[in-house]
């Protein structure tokens, strides 16, 4: 088996909140982060595979930088993600933004030979999730 990774980068705000519970609640649980603010994130795409017998790409990365880029980035970069599609009655904590990526991209870059194997998705520089397709 071997892995393969995209990194990319995207901008995006949101506010975190809990709409059933009240405004102190909501602050006692998201601290200063129920406030509208944004962040800087970077996503790394991991894949996992045997090289095609052609091209002896596991995935080619171009290929994987455009469906990472039309399925994710166009969806949520510069954008408020509260208001977006995606994340339409979901808090979009980094927990649940991986999840959701991962449900994105996983039948997307699935081939007979390789499949999704990570989405690592950093907040910060000193935070970040990843997630592998389990819950």
């Amino acid at each position: 088996m071997i892995y393969i990774t995209r990194k990319e980068h995207f901008s995006s705000s949101h506010k975190l909140e809990n709409k059933g519970l009240s405004q102190e609640k909501n602050e006692e649980i998201f601290g200063k982060c129920n406030n509208f603010h944004g962040h800087n994130y970077y996503i790394e795409v991991t894949l996992a595979g045997t090289p095609d017998s052609q091209s002896n790409y596991v995935m080619d990365l171009k290929l994987l930088k455009k469906i990472i880029g039309e399925e994710i980035l166009d969806k949520v970069d510069h954008k408020f993600l509260n208001e977006t599609d995606m994340f339409k009655g979901i808090i979009p904590t980094t927990e649940n933004m991986a999840v959701i990526f991962w449900n994105v991209l996983a039948d997307k870059v699935k081939r007979e030979n390789v499949k999704l194997y990570s989405i690592k998705l950093y907040e910060t520089e000193k935070n970040y999730v990843e997630y592998r397709g389990e819950i």
